[in-house]
């Protein structure tokens, strides 16, 4: 009997959904400048938009959490131009969907390299597993002996 191999780690780092494929081109400018509002630049941290938080990082962020797009989209519809000068103001609009747009915007921005590596975030490597080839000798007694477990009602 042969070993087991398997991986654990994150996906091919380009992994477009498609879901990503319904945000337009204007939809993305507008989420370029509202993320500006969210992330604005610091003295060592770029802003949210040069950090392409509008275009691959999003697309990155709905690859594994579609779940993310109508929030997305919602939030950029309920605000309203002309936007407002600073983060405060978007607040105060009282938007329900801006938290799922901040987190899918600071999502989106933690995953652009130059970011991360600013923040000292070094990226999760795949973390190879071998388990023994006396794997199936091992579990035999508890796979044979069946469940034994109580259904709930």
């Amino acid at each position: 009997m042969s070993g087991v191999d398997i991986t654990i780690g994150v996906g091919p780092a380009g992994a477009a959904h498609s879901a990503a494929a319904r945000l337009s081109a204007e939809d993305r400018a507008k989420l370029a400048r509202v993320a500006d509002l969210l992330i604005p630049a610091s003295a060592d941290m770029p802003k949210a938009s040069d950090a392409d938080v509008h275009g691959v990082q999003i697309d990155r962020v709905l690859s594994v959490r579609p779940d993310l797009l109508d929030v997305v989209e919602a939030g950029l519809a309920a605000i309203e131009e002309p936007l407002p000068a600073d983060f405060a103001e978007l607040d105060s609009r009282g938007i329900p969907e801006l938290r799922g747009l901040a987190d899918a915007v600071t999502a989106a921005y933690f995953l652009d390299p130059v970011v991360a590596e600013r923040v000292g975030y070094k990226k999760r490597s795949a973390i190879p597993i071998r388990f023994d080839d006396d794997l199936a000798e091992l579990v035999a007694p508890v796979t044979s002996r069946g469940p034994i477990y109580r259904p709930t009602p």
